[in-house]
C-alpha cells in the first residue's frame, strides 16, 4: 500500500506539533514562577528636613529632652510604616546607656510628619544615633551630638542657687542608605 504525499506531510506535521507540545509541558511549569505583587520604594525618597530638642522637664539629676524630627516623603504615594530607634551613647566611653523606639504608620504622599522621640539626659556630652526603618528595612541613620550640663545661677536678691539645664546642639547629620 502506497501512502499519497499528502498524508506523509500531515503525518510528519502532527509528530512535529506533538513534540513541542510534550516539550512545553515538560518545561513550561518550570519556566513559569508565580509573580508577588510588592511595593518598590524608590531609594531617597524620606528625608528628614529637620531637628529639634525641646527640653520638657528638669530635675537636679537629669533633664528630659523631646528629639523632633521633621520628615518628609517626596514620592507620589504613602511610604511604608515607619520606625525610628534612638540610642542615648555617652561620648566618653561611647556606651549606649538608653535606648528608645518609636513606630508611627505611613507617611502621606508629599507631606511631612513629625516624630517624637524622648531622651532622658544627665551631665555629660553624648551623641545620639537614630535610625530610621521603612517596613522593617533601614533607610536613613542620623547623628546629634548634644551635650548637657546644669548650670547654677545666684540670686543676690534670696541668696540662693539655682540649677538650670544647659544644653548645646553642636551637630546634626542624617544620611540615606541604600
Amino acid at each position: 500500500m502506497k501512502i499519497s504525499k499528502k498524508y506523509k506531510k500531515a503525518g510528519a506535521l502532527l509528530g512535529t506539533l506533538t513534540a513541542i507540545i510534550a516539550l512545553l509541558c515538560i518545561l513550561l511549569p518550570g519556566m513559569l514562577k508565580p509573580v508577588v505583587a510588592t511595593i518598590d520604594f524608590p531609594n531617597e525618597h524620606l528625608f528628614v528636613d529637620a531637628t529639634y530638642l525641646l527640653k520638657t522637664q528638669e530635675t537636679n539629676e537629669s533633664v528630659n529632652v523631646t528629639c523632633e524630627l521633621y520628615i518628609t516623603n517626596i514620592w507620589e504615594k504613602d511610604s511604608g510604616k515607619i520606625k525610628a530607634i534612638a540610642y542615648v551613647i555617652e561620648t566618653n566611653d561611647n556606651l549606649a546607656i538608653y535606648k528608645n523606639t518609636i513606630e508611627i504608620n505611613e507617611i502621606k504622599a508629599e507631606k511631612t510628619s513629625e516624630l517624637l522621640i524622648p531622651l532622658i539626659l544627665y551631665n555629660n556630652s553624648y551623641k545620639v544615633e537614630i535610625l530610621i526603618f521603612e517596613n522593617e528595612k533601614l533607610v536613613l541613620k542620623g547623628i546629634i551630638t548634644i551635650s548637657a550640663y546644669p548650670i547654677y545661677i545666684w540670686n543676690e536678691i534670696t541668696h540662693t542657687i539655682k540649677q538650670e539645664w544647659f544644653l548645646k546642639n553642636s551637630v546634626m547629620d542624617f544620611v540615606q542608605i541604600h
